[in-house]
């Protein structure tokens, strides 16, 4: 679950930060390594990162980050495809996210079941979505949706070529908020219509003793959230 780490040598005065620790797991084929690497990537233009199993290839490790505005280190694990995974660091996580395809989406109930079992928070992300598939995964019985990517030959390319993807018009930050809302500390989430009103919820935040950023959504109903925690 979330830890509290200080960096090394660090002095009194230096911030001491909690880890949040995810895993995406899934079988093989369905793009686990690139919805990781996805979200690593973004991760790294906030804070400090690591990442293990293939996605690290992708991404690389981004421990040397200064820690981001809600004090915040990640660590990313890109797991074997096996359910057993969750398994083998259940006592760590905080949440584990099940990636699927709309073909594979039968494969999910054997990753919900071991996340059970071990008392982990699980969640589906759909990759290579396609509009003909929406009442399909609407009527689907498993995990809360955290997010879908549609399929996407741009996205094979990049990862062919060894590169991180880039969405022009679509985020990964949904998985976050996920992430974010579950662990020991709390989280306090409010939802933003327009992306200029958040500066000022954010300042507000801080002003009352919270560290607070911004986190875009795909949402139509609003641009995205203010997610904010307590100092100390």
């Amino acid at each position: 679950m979330s830890t509290t780490t200080t960096e090394t040598g660090a002095t009194e005065s230096e911030r001491t930060s909690e880890t949040r620790h995810v895993a995406f797991v899934g079988d093989a084929g369905v793009g686990k390594t690139t919805i990781a690497a996805l979200v690593a990537a973004r991760l790294a233009e906030r804070t400090r990162v690591r990442v293990t199993g293939e996605a690290a290839q992708l991404v690389g490790d981004r421990g040397d980050r200064p820690v981001g505005a809600l004090g915040l280190e990640w660590t990313i694990d890109d797991c074997p495809p096996d359910a057993e995974a969750i398994g083998a660091r259940a006592e760590r996580l905080d949440a584990a996210f099940v990636v699927a395809t709309p073909e594979t989406l039968e494969s999910v109930a054997r990753y919900e079941r071991r996340a059970s079992n071990h008392d982990v928070e699980c969640f589906l992300v759909v990759n290579r979505f396609r509009e003909p598939a929406r009442n399909r995964l609407r009527t689907f019985d498993g995990p809360e949706l955290a997010e879908y990517f549609y399929e996407d030959e741009a996205i094979r390319t990049a990862v062919a070529d060894g590169n991180v993807p880039t969405l022009s018009e679509w985020t990964v930050e949904a998985i976050l908020i996920e992430a974010l809302e579950r662990g020991e500390r709390s989280i306090v989430n409010v939802e933003v219509e327009e992306r200029a009103d958040a500066d000022s919820l954010v300042d507000a935040f801080e002003t009352a003793g919270y560290d607070a950023a911004f986190f875009a959504c795909n949402c139509r109903c609003h641009d995205g959230h203010v997610l904010a925690r307590r100092r100390g």
